[in-house]
């Protein structure tokens, strides 16, 4: 989906040349572009031949969204706060960006 989005109508032959790097086989990334055409993800916009040009259907803005909300009611009942107190309680990593970032957002309102 990243590709689709930066591009906003791509082909599949252009999506396979950008994940070369990963050696995915062709096979495995029209299989997924397939399954992305089934959850009405992406669609077709055009055929020419055996060239398909696919455009998303989904906003990434707005699934990022989705996905967000989902995470926090599926791991921390819808809370941003328990979220944050499982990074800050759980791995000390974070905490220092947590609190940067806190400070950062309480000096702009």
């Amino acid at each position: 989906m990243k590709i689709i989005w930066k591009e906003k109508t791509v082909t599949s032959k252009q999506i396979i040349e950008q994940v070369k790097e990963f050696n995915w086989n062709d096979n495995t990334v029209r299989t997924l572009i397939n399954r992305l055409i089934a959850k009405k993800a992406v669609s077709i916009l055009e055929k020419n031949e055996k060239v398909y040009t696919f455009i998303p259907l989904i906003d990434e803005e707005e699934y990022k969204s989705e996905v967000r909300k989902k995470f926090l009611k599926d791991f921390f009942h819808g809370s941003a706060k328990e979220f944050l107190e499982f990074l800050m309680d759980n791995d000390n990593k974070y905490h220092k960006e947590i609190c940067d970032f806190l400070n950062n957002y309480k000096n702009k309102t």
